[in-house]
């Protein structure tokens, strides 16, 4: 019985691990391609954006249970095939129409493994611990397999590998488990692990807008990613490097911390997700190049991830079960036409001046949850605390 639970909760991990390195490349990646491949800057952001919304929606799909173990198999190979020759056509001067197969492949094979992860987890005999450590190991293999993002060629052969060797490894880990058709729901799917979903009210309390606000500054960190690798180039800084330190400062703190974080309460996560928001604005406002983009993607990755950890925690501050992900990715998909108008203005001031008014707000919030506490943040705090760690049921728990 031991050797089983083990095996189990061995596949649940090799099944996030995928599940997270799928959504990590897919997110640096396409956006390697399209600001690259598009006309404009602002249509490049708009295909990451249609990826986001194709996300969402794959995911909305996929994620409600009921289907066949080997229809899942099946879709997970058909999948991965079709999105690794598009990759290796849009490398090969394939252009939009090679990219646009691969986008909507890729958004689909991320919801699939959202599926694998869902039934693996339903079969546990008790609810597994979060995912950190399967989203660092995930997060760790995306920036491996992503390396230089402005080479086009050598990206496309190894994401179409890393596609490929995915599909095949979650088509294996489900074999022998089926979904079941009446399954509770999860928390807003995808988008709860990476993306804020967040509960009803939450902005009505000033203690949590720290958080929240940590939680969006990834969205403007992984879309401009590539363009901050070829901008930190200019400045001696090895592309490859640049990927692998945001990945790190995502992921880093939040698996050393990963022991203590639950003890932590609101008011604490808040006041540390504030420090680095305000940090990584110092250092794009006030550094030198290269010192102010890596400060910048160290802090803000850090918040991200301390915010992302918190979360997983504390029901109140997430989203609520069978939230529909698609919601959450029209969100992100808007966000991120917005943020691509202001780069194509602006380059990398625009960059620049959307991290800023993350610290400022970040700032803000805190001073005023200071001087105005308010007993609804106490018993907030107090349900955050007492409360036993939930079930994690979408991607990447």
């Amino acid at each position: 019985m031991i050797g089983t639970a083990s095996s189990g909760l061995l596949r649940l991990t090799l099944a996030r691990a995928c599940a997270w390195g799928l959504l990590i490349a897919g997110w640096i990646g396409i956006g390697a391609f399209a600001l690259q491949l598009a006309p404009t800057v602002a249509s490049g952001f708009a295909l990451l954006a249609l990826w986001l919304l194709a996300l969402g929606a794959a995911a909305a799909v996929n994620t409600r249970g009921g289907m066949r173990r080997w229809t899942r198999a099946l879709a997970l190979c058909i999948g991965g095939v079709t999105t690794g020759i598009a990759l290796l056509a849009t490398g090969r001067g394939g252009g939009l129409p090679a990219l646009l197969l691969v986008l909507f492949g890729w958004a689909a094979l991320t919801a699939l493994a959202s599926g694998v992860v869902r039934s693996l987890r339903l079969v546990q005999a008790a609810a597994p611990s979060p995912p950190i450590v399967a989203a660092s190991l995930g997060a760790l293999c995306a920036g491996l397999v992503l390396g230089d993002p402005g080479d086009l060629p050598a990206l496309s052969t190894r994401l179409a590998a890393f596609v490929g060797a995915a599909a095949l490894l979650l088509a294996f880990l489900q074999s022998g488990i089926e979904d079941r058709p009446r399954s509770p729901g999860c928390r807003a799917g995808l988008f709860d692990c990476s993306l804020p979903a967040w509960p009803a009210g939450a902005w009505r309390d000033p203690v949590q807008w720290p958080v929240l606000l940590a939680s969006l500054a990834m969205l403007p960190m992984m879309a401009a990613l590539p363009l901050m690798a070829a901008w930190c180039r200019g400045q001696s800084v090895a592309p490859h490097a640049t990927v692998l330190l945001h990945l790190v400062a995502m992921f880093g703190p939040a698996l050393l911390l990963r022991q203590s974080i639950a003890r932590w309460s609101l008011r604490t996560l808040s006041m540390v997700c504030a420090i680095l928001l305000v940090s990584g604005a110092a250092f794009v406002a006030w550094a030198s190049t290269p010192f102010d983009l890596l400060g910048l993607v160290i802090a803000h990755g850090a918040a991200w991830g301390l915010a992302w950890s918190g979360q997983l925690w504390a029901p109140a501050r997430r989203g609520q079960r069978n939230a529909s992900p698609l919601t959450a990715a029209a969100g992100y998909a808007v966000l991120t036409l917005a943020f691509g108008l202001v780069v194509e203005q602006a380059g990398a001031r625009g960059v620049a001046a959307a991290h800023i008014v993350l610290g400022l707000a970040a700032m803000a919030a805190l001073l005023f949850s200071a001087a105005s506490p308010s007993s609804r943040t106490a018993a907030a705090q107090r349900q955050a605390l007492t409360t036993p760690p939930p079930s994690h049921d979408s991607v990447g728990r």
